[in-house]
């Protein structure tokens, strides 16, 4: 089963491209087509020519197993046992939160377009956002395509389905002036969390990478803060991507702040750096609520989000002039190409100073 792209000539002698498909059905017999325009016209010309061609070749029991118990049947055979805790979690909040009421009983073979359409309406009604939806839209595109290797169904009609537009949110980053507003606010009337909004402005670490900070992935020796864990929804679970899994080195005071924190600090059973009185975790949305925003409030600090501390650490490296390839590891990036297509607006007056280097180089 394959996609291709193919070339010929037209009759005015220029070459030119086109897609088709090919498959085998179960039967052994061989099914061809091309002259589609697109790579995705010719691979859902294909879905419905498997569709067709294997019509009736699911068995009675197959074709009346419902959605749920694939569902059920994914997280147990497939997610539990290869994926991450925080993946597993997301799958399951999809599933409970949002598919179990709308598909019921269902059957699996009976799900189509029409209906995942009428559900992704149902979503917006509800007011959730495009890029919610399209998370879940997702979710269940995965599960079909389980289905579809375990011989439940022929092909998947979330594939059909297009997503939702989804708004690009425009990053913003702290000034200096705007730093040092915050920072002096927060000492000042909430010093029980200057210590990780320091962390987060001049480490760059994700929220989940902070609120599991160790205290011993902390060298004071060293000056560098060490991430090898993230929390998400509670839950202790390995970072964003391997690259994530990264070494910092971070600015003296910082490490200051926190020597002194770790002194004060009663120790607890998780030994972690940032935690609730009680020695547990913090939550997150609470974080946020009762003290960043109050912080931002309260510093006369328009509201940001909080990954935008991210990108506020990424600005300061940038306006030192730093070399991108150093960036990149500090921010624990996959590849080069995904810190300069994050941060190049970032970099005009970094640009403008190598420009007026160029003199020197004879």
């Amino acid at each position: 089963m394959s996609i291709k792209r193919r070339y010929h000539t037209n009759k005015d002698g220029n070459k030119v491209a086109s897609w088709g498909y090919d498959f085998y059905d179960i039967f052994g017999k061989r099914h061809q087509k091309s002259g589609f325009k697109t790579k995705p016209d010719a691979e859902k010309a294909q879905s419905e020519a498997m569709q067709n061609a294997n019509a009736g070749s699911t068995s009675i029991q197959d074709r009346n197993i419902k959605f749920k118990e694939v569902v059920e049947k994914f997280i147990t055979l497939y997610a539990e046992v290869n994926l991450k805790p925080s993946t597993i979690r997301s799958y399951k909040d999809h599933y409970n939160l949002h598919l179990k009421n709308f598909f019921k009983d269902i059957k699996l073979v009976d799900i189509n377009t029409l209906i995942i359409s009428q559900f992704i309406k149902q979503k917006q009604k509800e007011g959730f956002s495009n890029k919610t939806i399209n998370n879940i839209l997702t979710s269940m595109g995965t599960i079909f395509n389980w289905a579809i290797e375990n011989g439940y169904i022929m092909f998947n009609p979330v594939q059909r389905v297009k997503k939702l537009k989804v708004e690009h949110i425009e990053m913003s980053f702290l000034t200096k002036e705007e730093i040092d507003a915050v920072l002096d606010f927060s000492q000042k009337n909430y010093p029980d969390f200057y210590p990780l909004l320091l962390t987060a402005i001049y480490s760059g670490m994700r929220r989940g990478e902070i609120l599991a900070l160790t205290w011993d992935c902390v060298n004071f020796k060293k000056s560098t803060l060490k991430v090898t864990k993230t929390l998400h929804k509670g839950i202790i679970t390995t970072p964003k991507t391997k690259n994530s899994i990264r070494e910092i080195k971070v600015p003296i005071k910082l490490m200051d702040v926190l020597k002194d924190l770790k002194q004060k600090s009663k120790p607890n059973e998780m030994n972690l750096v940032f935690s609730q009185s009680n020695g547990k975790f913090m939550d997150a949305d609470n974080m946020i609520k009762r003290r960043f925003n109050k912080v931002l409030d309260g510093a006369g600090v328009a509201r940001v989000r909080f990954h935008d501390l991210r990108h506020t650490y990424a600005s300061l490296l940038l306006a030192k002039d730093m070399n991108i390839k150093y960036i990149q590891k500090q921010m624990g990036h996959a590849s080069f190409e995904i810190t300069m297509n994050t941060y190049a607006h970032l970099m005009p007056e970094v640009y403008a100073t190598s420009e007026m280097k160029i003199n020197e180089l004879i």
